[in-house]
């Protein structure tokens, strides 16, 4: 029965890895069939329907949606994505509807898109590669539509935010001070430099003129004799 993408009770759409568990699609029938839900050890279950059925031996959360375009299902995209996160952290995870066809894949696709950062066709086109009668009605699919635009606006807003705490992080008059400090101390080490090279100058001009004065005295003595 749950051997391919053909199945119509329950496909495997994210296969359990490194003790995370695995999101499962499917119908009401494979909801109540107690013994698939303990042979793939689904310990979780949303429900995406028009009323509760019950559900044995797992936890379950029931979301009143009809399958309906006009039917805002979008309101429970984020308790039921919480619900998946959470509940996938320790179990599996059985997401259905009535036919697991529209109302349970549009949760499941926004689940994926917003876990994944993937387009609404990119996630659909995964969904129906697992199984193939996915197809979520005209209604949902413009809620999702909706809601990758709105991931879209959350990640260049956090990108922004990003670039903010970055620039908020950059201290230009510490940089300045730093700046001023090096070029105080360079330009303090040129004036030394500076007033020693004229006071040297100085003292030369000073042996020069002893000099000449000295030279002259020579001559004149010389002249006497």
């Amino acid at each position: 029965m749950f051997v391919n993408n053909y199945c119509l009770s329950m496909n495997c759409i994210v296969a359990p890895l490194n003790g995370c568990g695995g999101i499962y699609l499917g119908n009401v029938d494979a909801a109540q069939d107690s013994q698939l839900l303990n042979q793939y050890k689904i310990g979780a279950v949303l429900q995406i329907l028009d009323q509760s059925v019950p559900v044995k031996g797992a936890q379950k959360l029931w979301i009143m949606a009809e399958d309906s375009e006009d039917f805002p299902l979008y309101k429970y995209f984020d308790q039921s994505i919480r619900f998946i996160e959470n509940q996938s952290k320790k179990t599996n995870v059985l997401i259905h509807c009535y036919a697991g066809i529209s109302r349970s894949a549009a949760i499941v696709a926004a689940y994926m898109m917003q876990k994944y950062n993937w387009s609404v066709n990119q996630t659909i086109l995964h969904l129906q590669s697992k199984r193939r009668i996915v197809s979520p009605n005209s209604g949902f699919m413009k809620q999702l539509k909706d809601f990758e635009r709105k991931l879209s606006n959350q990640d260049q807003q956090l990108s922004l935010n990003s670039f903010k705490l970055d620039m908020s992080n950059y201290r230009p008059s510490s940089a300045m001070s730093n700046y001023n400090s090096i070029s105080t101390t360079a330009m303090g080490n040129y004036n030394k430099i500076n007033t020693l090279s004229t006071k040297s100058s100085s003292r030369l001009d000073d042996f020069s003129s002893k000099l000449d004065q000295f030279r002259h005295q020579l001559r004149v003595r010389q002249k006497a004799y």
